[in-house]
């Protein structure tokens, strides 16, 4: 025999999540809650039409205890040419409700540009630390983190808002723990690495010979240090050095100064000497 039927009765299965519960006070529920499986029954045309939005799915928790709980489910259809078919109730486990102070930090994801470092002891969360809600069976072992790129920073760092995520003993998240603040400001410093380069040492005279008498030539040993600092820092053209007084010489000045690098910037050798060569003007007689 063969049966023909033009518009016959078709089912459809849907996964529907449960509105949001109200439990006792001090109550709360372990993990997410159940998927409701929920079968939809009519004529092909009907399904055909059908809006997963007319299915509405609710749970009586007035009765619920710490420990493992069978809940009773409603499934209300707003649609009246289809029927449904569903369980009438779902296992939840329920717990006490407990809080824990949490002190946030930082759980660092891929690394700084290279020729880039953190300047740890200038990093700062804002607020330092969160309060935690949640089943008291999983506050033992959580950490509150907040995950920073570290990749796309670059100097002179950032401060900006980062979401709190909670962590179990294993780095697991529990998403249904309730973080207060949800968001912390982090501040990070970020600076270029310290370099090493051959910068020449300059010199400066101040005052003048005696009359009749110039210089001739001045040399300074070394002519160059091994500086080491941020490149920023090492731009400068020379090393500066403390002034040679020669005001009133009538022969060499030779004198020990010291080397003066800008902030930031350290030398190999702290000291040069300055010879200043000073001699008679020629076809000048000089005067008492």
């Amino acid at each position: 025999m063969v049966a023909y039927a033009q518009n016959p009765t078709q089912s459809r299965n849907y996964q529907l999540s449960i509105a949001p519960p109200t439990l006792p006070a001090g109550l709360v529920v372990v993990g997410a809650l159940p998927l409701v499986p929920v079968t939809v029954i009519g004529t092909a045309d009907n399904l055909l039409r059908f809006d997963k939005g007319a299915l509405h799915v609710t749970a009586n928790f007035s009765n619920v205890k710490v420990g493992q709980n069978k809940v009773p489910i409603d499934v209300q259809n707003s649609d009246p040419n289809v029927n449904i078919a569903s369980p009438r109730s779902v296992a939840v486990t329920v717990d006490e409700l407990g809080t824990s102070t949490q002190t946030v930090s930082i759980e660092r994801v891929h690394a700084l540009p290279p020729g880039f470092h953190e300047q740890a002891n200038a990093t700062t969360i804002t607020p330092a630390s969160v309060r935690v809600e949640g089943p008291k069976s999983q506050l033992t072992g959580i950490q509150a983190v907040v995950l920073v790129d570290l990749e796309p920073l670059q100097a002179p760092g950032s401060s900006q808002p980062y979401k709190v995520v909670i962590w179990d003993a294993n780095k697991k998240p529990l998403s249904t723990m309730v973080v207060t603040p949800l968001q912390v400001t982090v501040k990070m410093v970020i600076q270029a690495d310290a370099i090493t380069l051959s910068k020449p040492v300059g010199w400066t005279l101040t005052g003048q010979p005696a009359a009749g008498y110039r210089v001739t030539n001045v040399q300074i040993a070394p002519i160059e240090v091994q500086a080491t600092g941020l490149q920023s820092a090492l731009s400068l053209p020379l090393l500066a050095t403390d002034p040679v007084d020669i005001s009133g010489a009538k022969g060499d000045v030779i004198k020990t100064v010291t080397i003066r690098p800008p902030t930031g910037v350290d030398v190999n050798q702290k000291t040069a000497q300055v010879h200043v060569f000073i001699s008679p003007i020629p076809g000048v007689t000089p005067g008492p």
